[in-house]
């Protein structure tokens, strides 16, 4: 499970679906999420695609897998 680690931020975890030809240069598509969601929010459109672009979904601070900032943050 790959997560962004930022000193002193959230951690965010992300999730790249990336099924193009390893030969071939791939545009990447990102995925964010709405208030109150998660990266699989959009897991129907990854077989769409992720054949043809790197998929790029990410949860935003304190949703889904990623960590929330501290009660103490600014």
């Amino acid at each position: 499970m790959p997560f962004l680690k930022r000193k002193n931020q959230p951690d965010l975890h992300y999730v790249v679906d990336d099924f193009t030809d390893p030969w071939k240069p791939a545009k990447t598509v990102l995925f964010m999420h709405g208030f109150g969601e998660s990266t699989e929010v959009w897991r129907a459109w990854v077989p769409h695609l992720s054949r043809h672009y790197r998929v790029l979904r990410y949860d935003t601070r304190g949703f889904g897998r990623s960590t929330p900032m501290a009660a103490n943050h600014p």
